[in-house]
């Protein structure tokens, strides 16, 4: 496979890239469905539902982030990749309503800023950071065991597979996990019927959830199952998003 950011280099020289986004933002005018926006009576919701008209590759899922991750009524949130924020802006939100601390992990800096007291940004490779997190909470005055996990980091089979091995250990019982990307194409689908371009085309993320259950598995379809102790859905719009909750499998039917 050819290195990504070489190539995007290369299109970028030739302006083939600009000449892309040009033909997507057209596309996106003419065909672009105007989404169904259902009554909410919640501050909260209503600011994630704003948040999300600014269409990306992580738009249509931050309203489910915050659905999910409510539900989880977490004590700690780890967030592994961070970018500009989206997914911070909606942990922030649910943070606040359950008073949670929000541990933010990237190798990168962000430009996210808050004045929310319970957010912490660790500037680190988030699984060098998995292995001292117990301690660095410890020092923190942080709870160790975690509710939320959120994993966008940098798509790659194997680094995604190692966050998997290095981050579930410290999963709650009752814990929610959210993979990103887990449906990489180069022109992805958003549910108003637009599109948008991707870095990266690669099964990386959901190839390395396949190994870790040994199954297979299709992203290009929204699905519910059950593997070993989770509910897994997948939602394959807008990169795709798989949502895992832990599942008592000794609960009586």
């Amino acid at each position: 496979m050819p290195d990504d950011s070489l190539l995007r280099r290369s299109l970028r020289r030739s302006g083939v890239l600009d000449w892309v986004r040009t033909a997507i933002d057209r596309y996106n005018r003419i065909y672009r469905s105007p989404p169904y926006d259902p009554p909410t009576d919640h501050r909260e919701f209503r600011a994630v539902r704003r948040h999300s008209q600014e269409p990306t590759d992580i738009s249509d899922h931050l309203e489910r982030l915050f659905v999910e991750a409510m539900q989880a009524s977490p004590d700690t949130i780890v967030e592994c990749g961070v970018r500009s924020g989206e997914s911070t802006f909606v942990f922030e939100r649910v943070a606040r309503l359950t008073d949670a601390d929000v541990v933010s992990v990237d190798i990168e800096a962000t430009s996210y800023t808050t004045d929310y007291d319970g957010w912490q940004f660790v500037n680190a490779d988030d699984v060098d950071f998995a292995a001292a997190f117990e301690g660095w909470c410890d020092e923190n005055d942080v709870d160790s065991s975690i509710d939320v996990l959120f994993v966008d980091t940098s798509h790659r089979y194997e680094h995604t597979l190692a966050e998997i091995e290095a981050w579930f250990p410290h999963l709650s019982e009752n814990a929610v996990v959210f993979f990103h990307d887990t449906n990489m194409q180069r022109f992805y689908r958003r549910k108003d019927r637009t599109r948008g371009l991707s870095p990266i085309a690669d099964r990386g993320v959901i190839r390395a959830i396949e190994d870790h259950f040994d199954c297979d598995l299709d992203e290009t379809e929204s699905f519910v199952t059950v593997l070993d102790d989770f509910v897994f859905e997948q939602y394959p719009y807008c990169s795709g998003l798989a949502v895992l909750r832990k599942f008592d499998s000794t609960a009586a039917p």
